[in-house]
């Protein structure tokens, strides 16, 4: 558990609909969060705030597959890692205490390091993508 438990449910439901507002408001994600949601996004709010929350406060309530979710996008890069986590920064520190935000910032900045790794391995792996 986070310190003073400045983190629960509804801080993770806030912080995930105001950041992927602010996702579907730029230039380089907006497209690529288009095109593979669509006009599904109260279902993807609602996974990506049950995956923070299994994240963060061992809800156990995500039970879906993150990395396979990304490898079905168009190659996804550095670039847009740094955009994705830029956002994901200033929006943590805006809505969250300083030790929450930078736990979820750090376990962010992880994951995408883990799914870049993935896809640049599939890559090479496939000469076909």
């Amino acid at each position: 558990m986070l310190p003073h438990g400045s983190l629960s449910e509804s801080a993770i439901r806030r912080l995930v609909d105001t950041f992927y507002a602010r996702i579907r408001e730029d230039e380089l994600l907006a497209p690529i969060f288009h095109s593979a949601i669509g006009d599904r996004w109260s279902q993807h709010l609602e996974t990506l705030t049950r995956f923070w929350c299994s994240v963060m406060l061992s809800a156990g309530t995500y039970k879906g597959n993150p990395m396979a979710a990304h490898l079905k996008l168009p190659r996804l890069g550095l670039v847009h890692l740094d955009r994705w986590l830029g956002l994901w920064r200033v929006t943590t520190s805006e809505l969250l205490p300083a030790p929450a935000a930078l736990e979820l910032q750090n376990k962010a900045a992880m994951m995408g390091e883990r799914i870049l790794e993935t896809i640049a391995a599939q890559q090479f792996l496939d000469p076909t993508r």
